[in-house]
């Protein structure tokens, strides 16, 4: 009995110790500069580079994502253990070396675009998603996609939030992120009327094979 308590304790020991880990620490310095595919672009803020970077990180290793940042967020925001969150530790387990996400200027500019109108009317939603992305459609993109979160002003909760998806149904949100075919993206943070900051993410899956480039 005694020997199972000590075992128990060590346990309980090492879950508290790898929590309080800084989950940075955990990945490889050179896995995370490769991941993050916005640093060097001019037309983003450091917040929206972050945002691509959390999300290309979710899709590069989910199980460590999971056991990192998404561990020590659950933690520290206290985020109750619902059958959201369940399921996305399972989302996130099947999720290893998907393509990262690369920044567009055409899906920024459409991402800034509806960031800045729903900010200004107070709006949620996809308002004229089709019409907005007509131009788009075919070429150079097969299909997009499109998330808005309302309240969160840092890339982490935007990130997580969208990710456990609390409340909807089809997680669609979760799906965008970890959608396989999706290459590109684009990201806005903008204010809003009523929920002070909404950000959108613009998705699109093109061509990067080079075969359709005129050298």
């Amino acid at each position: 009995m005694i020997c199972k308590l000590l075992l128990i304790t060590f346990l309980s020991l090492s879950v508290s110790l790898t929590l309080a880990q800084n989950p940075w620490d955990l990945w490889e310095a050179e896995v995370v500069k490769e991941l993050n595919t916005a640093s060097q672009v001019n037309y983003l803020s450091e917040e929206e580079k972050k945002v691509i970077l959390f999300m290309n990180m979710a899709r590069h290793d989910g199980p460590l994502f999971a056991r990192t940042f998404l561990a020590a967020y659950v933690q520290e925001k206290q985020v109750e253990n619902s059958s959201y969150l369940r399921s996305l530790r399972k989302d996130l387990n099947k999720v290893e070396r998907w393509v990262p996400l690369q920044p567009e200027q055409d899906l920024t500019a459409e991402a800034q675009g509806h960031a800045i109108k729903s900010g200004k009317t107070g709006l949620v939603g996809h308002q004229d998603f089709k019409k907005r992305f007509d131009s788009l459609m075919g070429n150079p993109y097969t299909h997009v996609g499109e998330n808005c979160s309302y309240g969160y002003e840092t890339a982490i909760d935007i990130v997580i939030s969208l990710l456990i998806d609390e409340g909807v149904q089809d997680q669609g949100h979760r799906h965008n992120i970890l959608m396989v075919d999706f290459n590109s993206v684009g990201v806005a943070i903008r204010p809003h009327k009523t929920y002070r900051n909404n950000c959108v993410m613009d998705f699109g899956h093109r061509d990067r094979s080079g075969l359709n480039e005129v050298p």
